[in-house]
């Protein structure tokens, strides 16, 4: 019996010796005839097929198979936070981000690495090695204190953001992999442990960045949803550029209960990925996502006070006549829109936007033609 075995047993042949081997036993003599020899011949030769049929296709391993690589997967750079209950800066939250949901700057200049991410939160940190490094090299560097006010010959650490920032600090860094291309940071992928005024409770990161790494943020949402605010269209003029508010009681911008419609004094204009309205004391500012160059047809969801908003995201701002949020949220659409060459020649949009957290809201309709 021959048995071949691979890859869970796939595959398995039985076949019988070609030759028998036979014991002299007293006077008892064997004696072959050609016929025999070919028989035996044949016997073997067909066992031979048999055995490298089997290797083909199971083998060792998977013998003379083509198998097609694999491609890897191009490395992504991201950071992860992590922060105790009771640490200052992270608010005992977790955080993600990559370049599809939020703006991830790196500068490297000799030993020390400064990082800016702008996302639904902004933060920025600096990493600082001990005198003596001329670049970042991978390692463990402890026993650090806050940048800048850190030992030199130890190094520094912060990270801040969001209004919040340690007073004193101690932590640790370690740089797992770094490369460089004649001088030219290429990759960086570090995790770093801070302790703000001497705290137990800590704020972790991981971060990996490749310069190599392309990724953009997703465009505007299309087609549109359905069920977002649309006025009335007995409440719109029937022709002629206007443009429309309704602010719903409890909304501070609208004043309560307000309906405002114009269309005499509208102006619009475009830069790039971004539209501004200016209409009866209010001022409109509509900011696209970082992965398109001028304002497209479609959704913009999840959007924050412009110009502070996450630039993966976009943009929105309403404000005028005495008012404006500190902090905001909501969306517009644009539901057509229309260039001459690079030049903006017609848009409709509208929006709703909610202001420091009210559950009231403020809509709003714009049209405008050449």
């Amino acid at each position: 019996m021959f048995s071949n075995r691979g890859h869970g047993d796939a595959f398995s042949i039985a076949a019988s010796p070609p030759f028998q081997s036979h014991a002299c036993c007293g006077n008892y003599k064997s004696k072959l005839t050609n016929m025999d020899i070919n028989k035996k011949m044949e016997n073997l030769t067909k066992f031979l097929i048999l055995l490298s049929l089997a290797f083909s296709i199971v083998g060792c391993g998977g013998g003379n198979a083509q198998v097609e690589d694999t491609p890897t997967p191009a490395p992504a750079t991201s950071v992860t936070l992590n922060s105790d209950a009771g640490d200052y800066i992270g608010q005992g939250n977790n955080y993600e981000y990559s370049l599809s949901n939020a703006a991830i700057t790196v500068t490297n200049t000799g030993s020390r690495l400064v990082v800016r991410i702008d996302g639904d939160e902004s933060w920025s940190a600096t990493f600082q090695l001990p005198d003596g490094y001329s670049e970042l090299q991978p390692g463990s560097y402890g026993n650090l204190t806050r940048y800048p006010f850190h030992d030199s010959a130890k190094g520094g650490l912060s990270w801040s953001g969001e209004g919040r920032g340690c007073n004193t600090l101690t932590g640790w860094i370690i740089i797992d992999k770094v490369t460089y291309n004649e001088s030219v940071l290429e990759e960086v992928e570090l995790q770093f442990e801070q302790h703000c005024e001497g705290g137990a409770a800590a704020l972790r990161g991981d971060m990996k960045w490749y310069l190599s790494d392309s990724t953009l943020p997703s465009g505007p949402i299309f087609p549109l949803p359905d069920g977002l605010w649309k006025p009335a269209p007995e409440d719109l003029p029937e022709s002629g550029n206007y443009a429309y508010l309704e602010s719903t009681f409890g909304d501070y911008i609208g004043g309560n209960d307000y309906t405002f419609l114009d269309s005499d004094n509208l102006t619009v204009t475009s830069t790039d990925n971004y539209v501004t309205v200016s209409v009866g004391g209010w001022i409109g500012a509509f900011k696209g996502m970082n992965s398109i160059t001028r304002i497209e047809q479609g959704y913009y969801a999840d959007l924050q006070r412009f110009p502070f908003h996450n630039p993966a995201k976009g943009g929105l701002s309403w404000s005028g006549n005495g008012r404006g949020c500190n902090q905001l949220n909501g969306w517009f659409i644009v539901d057509s829109v229309a260039y001459i060459g690079s030049d903006l020649n017609s848009i409709d949009l509208r929006f709703e936007q909610y202001c420091d957290g009210a559950g009231s809201a403020l809509n709003g309709k714009v049209h405008w033609s050449q």
